[in-house]
């Protein structure tokens, strides 16, 4: 287990054990949601001890769960007692983690006991909390004769010893080396550096236009700085995906051990760095998606053997910057979706009508409705009412895009899209008609100059480039711009699809902004992936050029 994913556990284990406290508070309280809220925090601590191997931590909170969700149920949980066995509960996980755990491979009694399960001390805390339940429930059949006090629970359990306290002991000096600064704090730091870095470029805009040489020379130093001072702030923000990630393949071999299948799990891009916080937000969704790939999507040995495939079946997650975005890709090489399947269940559900007969993607796009799915099967993965839609929506609430991709009988791909909180993005300014928007240089080729007889109506449509015919986005058209003909640019983009070109009347000069989220009035634009404000104040709309030469490119091919 390495010292990154182990600092990761550390610093989150640190505010789960936080919010379990709050938890617990609001359950006191009588708060709603309170002992959804106690759950999901114990469940996160579960699978988050597993990940790095601290076995005892991990049985632990299971048992914990497991009687939580017997509160879920409906089973009663008021009073100073239960509350002091559930803190009592708290503060023993606490101690469990700052005892140490056997490493993995420690060899000894220690170490089998770890990996059988609780340990004696631990089993004496949760029958606390039992007996607690119990005198709770008999107080609601009987108010008149309420509990006596519950015995308080030993915290500590038995000695582990040096060779059992090694996965701890790395946690805890892990954790006494990380700085923990309140996100908002370090959002208004960010914010204040990316605006200086903008500041300056304008500045040594200025003094370029004005001649003054010696200006520009200073300023060329001063602009290093700024940059530095930039990734310096941003990078007290990032983790890589891969500290995130480890999850994602425990539970790919859960489902293949537990349903009878062979499937190798990979991991590209684990050096990719993305906000904390968008890491925790979009990690359930994630998961939600590889689970579908390993239950649903790979077959079993037997059945691709039948298909003529290998007995091992693949489910991969690949993560990449693009444009400015995030782009995570769930995929697996199973069965495939039949977009006809789609289409008639989508009938049988009246979604559609029987003669409808929309594209691919646009079928597609059904699966992530409400109460739709493919699947009658209820497994210990999956089928238990939370669908496509509820990772539709966490997508969403991020201001990105999720869509699915498929090939009946070779595999299935999920590719969720996100726009950074903050990101300081080159580009240049392009102008349609009244608006200037930003175009990244990501995936830009070259600008070239065309006569264009214009298209009213056509945002989407192919144009002559150099000889051939290209799949084109008239920004004019598609923004409402009004109708353009004559002398045109055709900014021409390139990536893993193909070429394509967005139409534009002028191109400006290069600099560089810090872009931000878009507000909801504009969330649902194609192709916008933020907003920028310039030295001058004026406002320019960052382009999502990958969203748009995959529309461009979509609907060439209908053409």
């Amino acid at each position: 287990m390495s010292d990154e994913i182990l600092a990761a556990f550390a610093a989150e284990s640190a505010e789960i054990f936080e919010a379990i406290e709050a938890a617990i508070q609001d359950l006191d309280s009588g708060e709603e949601g309170a002992v959804d809220r106690l759950f999901r925090h114990v469940h996160t601590l579960k699978g988050s001890a597993g990940i790095v191997g601290l076995g005892r931590l991990e049985a632990f909170a299971h048992a914990w769960e497991s009687r939580l969700g017997k509160i879920r149920e409906g089973g009663p949980c008021s009073g100073p007692d239960c509350m002091g066995a559930l803190y009592a509960l708290r503060d023993h996980s606490l101690g469990i983690l700052g005892q140490g755990e056997p490493a993995i491979g420690a060899e000894g009694p220690a170490a089998e006991a770890a990996r059988a399960g609780l340990l004696p001390g631990d089993e004496l805390v949760l029958a606390a909390l039992d007996e607690s339940l119990a005198a709770c429930e008999a107080a609601a059949a009987l108010p008149a004769s309420p509990p006596g006090p519950v015995p308080a629970p030993s915290f500590a359990g038995p000695g582990t010893g040096a060779a059992e306290a090694a996965a701890g002991a790395r946690a805890r000096g892990a954790a006494e080396s990380v700085a923990r600064v309140p996100s908002a704090k370090l959002e208004t730091i960010l914010s204040l550096s990316s605006e200086i870095v903008v500041a300056v470029s304008n500045l040594g805009q200025v003094a370029r236009a004005s001649g003054a040489q010696a200006l520009v020379d200073e300023l060329g130093a001063v602009e290093g700085l700024a940059a530095s001072l930039y990734r310096s702030v941003l990078e007290t923000r990032m983790v890589s995906f891969g500290s995130v990630a480890g999850r994602f393949k425990r539970a790919v071999e859960d489902i293949a051990r537990d349903r009878g299948k062979l499937i190798r799990f990979e991991l590209s891009g684990a050096e990719t760095e993305i906000d904390k916080s968008l890491a925790d937000r979009i990690a359930e969704p994630i998961l939600h998606l590889v689970r579908n790939a390993a239950d649903h999507g790979v077959e079993s040995p037997a059945a691709r053997e039948a298909a003529g495939k290998g007995r091992e079946g693949l489910v991969a997650l690949r993560a990449r910057r693009e444009s400015g975005l995030l782009s995570i890709r769930i995929e697996d090489d199973g069965r495939g979706i039949d977009p006809e399947e789609v289409r008639l269940r989508a009938v049988g559900s009246g979604l559609l009508a029987p003669e409808a007969r929309p594209p691919a993607d646009e079928l597609m796009d059904l699966l992530f409705l409400a109460g739709f799915s493919l699947s009658g099967e209820v497994t210990k993965w999956s089928g238990r009412g939370v669908g496509l839609d509820a990772v539709k929506r966490a997508v969403a609430a991020l201001r990105g895009t999720v869509r699915i991709e498929s090939e009946p009988g070779s595999g299935s791909a999920a590719i969720i899209r996100l726009p950074l909180a903050l990101s300081l993005v080159e580009g240049f300014v392009a102008k349609v008609g009244e608006m200037s928007l930003l175009v990244p240089f990501d995936a830009v080729s070259t600008c070239v100059e065309i006569e264009d007889p214009g298209a009213p109506g056509q945002g989407f449509r192919l144009v002559e480039l150099r000889g051939s015919l290209l799949p084109a986005v008239d920004l004019a058209e598609l923004y409402g711009e009004g109708r353009r003909s004559g002398r045109r640019i055709a900014v021409v983009l390139e990536d893993g699809g193909g070429r394509t070109a967005l139409l534009v009347d002028e191109v400006g000069e290069a600099l560089s902004a810090a872009v931000r989220p878009l507000d909801r009035n504009l969330a649902s634009s194609p192709g916008i992936a933020g907003h920028a404000t310039l030295g001058d104040g004026s406002m320019v709309l960052v382009l999502d050029t990958a969203e748009l030469g995959r529309l461009a490119a979509r609907d060439s091919r209908r053409a």
